[in-house]
């Protein structure tokens, strides 16, 4: 029989207002009542400019949207008042048909003469016609959406909740930052997250490839992609994407201090694929001597736990095993306050830290403890499944891809009105 240690990780504290560290809370919406966003004296707008896009037969559910946003509905207190900076509403622009033509005209009118923070776009329902049609053109253009069904906005007993998380999504898309965790150490770190996604346009298969930088207290930095290119050969993908992580690198320097270490999650199981290569030939072009963590996150594992003293089996979240002193397994979606919302067996995430790596082994405990932290780092709402925030940008940013395109794409990278904005929640 063979017997493994564990450890019940504690719910990390969540921190909001940059100026003061004592602002901490372990409840994200309560924080936010009691002190506001993270960035709030940081934000440097004194508005969040937004224009709403709605079809002529929905202007009820237009002005449901716009009162509540505005002016809060029950136990909602407004996007100002969770977030300290008004919303301001400054055009609506009503579509005679709820058609791809028609959105797309419109859409292409608003880009060409305003300088907006956020589009609103309500639908009957969902059609992925005109949300492809949506994303290409404003994201095309720099500008961040929201697309809202009539359905949410018609359930009056859900509505508060509804709205509360559609203005907490769009205040990170604007680029704030709602709350950060915080960080048990004072130690500077850079997180880099690395993925790529594989998307077929016009019957040829494209590959892009992508990584998301982010403070240890899992604060979103920028995003850094690579055009799509249509060669899936080993030499071109590891040449772009070891540019990237440099470029990117780089980036952060001239932003902030040089980092005192490197972590690299990796968004897969592990295995000597093109992503490791890519980011061991980055870090010798890189050529500064801090200690870097190449770690695998494999949310795809065939292990399970279970808690046997629980009538459900299902052990509480923050359930942590080591299978080694390189390997661990992290229970995310488990029980919280002796409930689980969600059906089914939940999954494990599967940590490893790479051989490869520079860091010191000692240290994996403290990395596995900020993947755990990293999972409550989610801005697309209050009760978002809790994903690690590398993991669940990968997927994000991942699925956009495939449903814009790779034309659409190329031009969202090269716009660059993005890259330091959570468009993609």
């Amino acid at each position: 029989m063979i017997s493994f240690v564990g450890e019940q990780l504690t719910v990390p504290k969540l921190r909001f207002n940059y100026s003061s560290t004592s602002a901490q809370d372990s409840n994200a919406r309560r924080g936010l009542l009691k002190y506001g966003p993270y960035d709030s004296s940081i934000l440097g707008k004194d508005s969040i400019r937004a224009v709403v896009i709605f079809p002529k037969h929905l202007a009820r559910e237009k002005d449901i949207l716009k009162d509540g946003l505005q002016n809060g509905n029950g136990s909602f207190t407004g996007f100002q008042g969770l977030f300290r900076v008004p919303l301001k509403i400054e055009k609506d622009l009503c579509l005679p048909r709820e058609d791809e033509e028609e959105t797309r005209r419109v859409i292409q009118d608003l880009a060409s003469q305003s300088n907006i923070d956020l589009a609103f776009v309500l639908t009957t329902s969902q059609n992925e016609l005109i949300y492809r049609t949506i994303k290409q053109e404003l994201l095309g253009n720099g500008i961040p959406s929201q697309v809202v069904t009539a359905e949410r906005l018609r359930n009056q007993q859900q509505l508060p909740w509804t709205l509360e998380n559609i203005a907490l999504a769009c205040y990170a898309k604007s680029g704030g930052t709602p709350w950060v965790v915080a960080s048990e150490s004072s130690r500077r770190e850079l997180v880099i997250g690395i993925s790529r996604a594989q998307t077929r346009d016009r019957d040829k298969q494209f590959v892009v490839g992508f990584v998301t930088l982010f403070t240890q207290d899992g604060d979103f930095l920028f995003l850094h992609s690579s055009a799509p290119i249509l060669s899936w050969k080993q030499e071109e993908y590891v040449d772009g994407l070891r540019q990237l992580i440099v470029k990117a690198y780089k980036e952060y320097c001239q932003r902030q201090d040089m980092p005192q270490s490197l972590v690299l999650h990796l968004c897969k199981r592990p295995g000597r694929y093109r992503e490791v290569v890519a980011v061991e030939q980055a870090i010798r072009e890189i050529g500064v001597g801090i200690p870097f963590a190449l770690v695998h996150l494999n949310d795809d594992s065939t292990y399970r736990l279970f808690d046997t003293a629980h009538s459900t089996y299902i052990p509480e979240a923050g359930l942590k095993v080591d299978l080694s002193q390189r390997e661990s397994l992290l229970l995310i979606d488990g029980r919280v306050d002796d409930k689980r919302n969600r059906r089914g067996i939940p999954r494990v995430l599967d940590i490893v830290l790479d051989k490869r790596s520079s860091i010191d082994q000692g240290e994996f405990p403290h990395i596995v403890r900020q993947v755990y932290n990293f999972a409550r780092v989610n801005w697309r709402g209050f009760n978002a499944r809790a994903v690690p925030v590398t993991l669940n940008y990968s997927y994000l940013i991942a699925r956009l891809i495939v449903e814009i395109g790779s034309s659409s794409w190329s031009q969202v990278i090269s716009n660059g009105r993005l890259r330091d904005k959570a468009w993609f929640l």
